[in-house]
Parts: structure tokens; C-alpha cells; sequence
């Protein structure tokens, strides 16, 4: 059985020595391969504490740039799938996280969930990883290659 598609492109890398190899570049700066999975990680670990968990739909309406590939990762790490008119929606830069009860800034999900991260997920279900795919498709294959995304955000 094949490992999840989070596991592959990131976890992987890390474990089997690119942990410090540039993952994303943009105008403010770098983050390493590490630094990729402890962010998506604790983005994910933060949006478990709201509800959000495997197969759970989430909006994601961030602009392209660093944050829209760390929310990505933090949703293949859940297994939730990107949607549209859902309860869940990330929205903006820096993006806000709208649920039926609150609102979360970034930086409160960043620290909220580093006291428990989201580990990367054996497998997936059937069809999550076209589905990710077909809606992120440079990110994944950027990250699979172990290659640096480039951004403007």
C-alpha cells in the first residue's frame, strides 16, 4: 500500500535528509522542507480543534504565495478536500479562518496548533490524491521533485 501523498512530498523529504533544503523563496524570505511541515503541521493540528478532520470540506480562498501552500499541506495532512459554500472557509492575506462560531488569524493557528500538530496520515482514501492533485497540481509536483516553489507572496 502506497504512503499518503502528504507523507511522500514533504515528510519524506525531510526524514531522508532535505530538511533544510529551500522549499519555498519569496520577498520575504525562505522556508526549509522542515520548516514546511512544522507550519502545515501546526495549521493542521490547529483546524482538528475546530471541527475540521478527514474528509471535511474547507474553502480556501488565500492568493497564491506561501500561505495558500501551507494550507494546502495542512489539508492533505487532514485528508479534508478543498470546497466551495462550506462551514470552513480560510479567506484572505494573511488568511482568517471563518467557522459557524469564530474567527481565527493565521498567526493564531500557527501557535495553537504547535501543541499538537497534525502527523501525516498513513494513507488515503480512494481518489484523495488525484483529487489534491488535480487542484494544486504545480505544489504537489514541485514538492514531490524536491524542488523550491517560487512565489510572489
Amino acid at each position: 500500500m502506497m504512503a499518503s501523498l502528504i507523507y511522500r512530498v514533504l515528510d519524506e523529504h525531510v526524514i531522508h535528509g532535505l530538511a533544510d533544503k529551500l522549499a519555498i523563496e519569496d520577498e520575504r524570505g525562505t522556508m526549509s522542507y522542515a520548516e514546511l511541515l512544522h507550519e502545515s503541521a501546526s495549521v493542521a493540528g490547529a483546524l482538528v480543534n475546530v471541527g475540521v478532520v478527514a474528509g471535511t470540506g474547507l474553502q480556501l480562498d488565500v492568493p497564491h504565495g506561501r500561505e495558500l501552500v501551507v494550507a494546502v499541506l495542512a489539508l492533505a495532512r487532514l485528508g479534508a478536500i478543498p470546497a466551495d459554500d462550506v462551514e470552513h472557509r480560510l479567506v484572505g492575506l494573511p488568511p482568517v479562518l471563518h467557522t459557524a462560531g469564530a474567527e481565527v488569524t493565521w498567526d493564531l493557528l500557527i501557535h495553537a496548533g504547535r501543541m499538537d500538530p497534525a502527523p501525516a496520515p498513513p494513507t488515503d482514501p480512494d481518489g484523495y490524491e488525484a483529487l489534491m492533485r488535480g487542484a494544486y497540481p504545480e505544489i504537489f509536483r514541485a514538492l514531490q521533485a524536491g524542488e523550491t516553489i517560487t512565489t510572489s507572496g
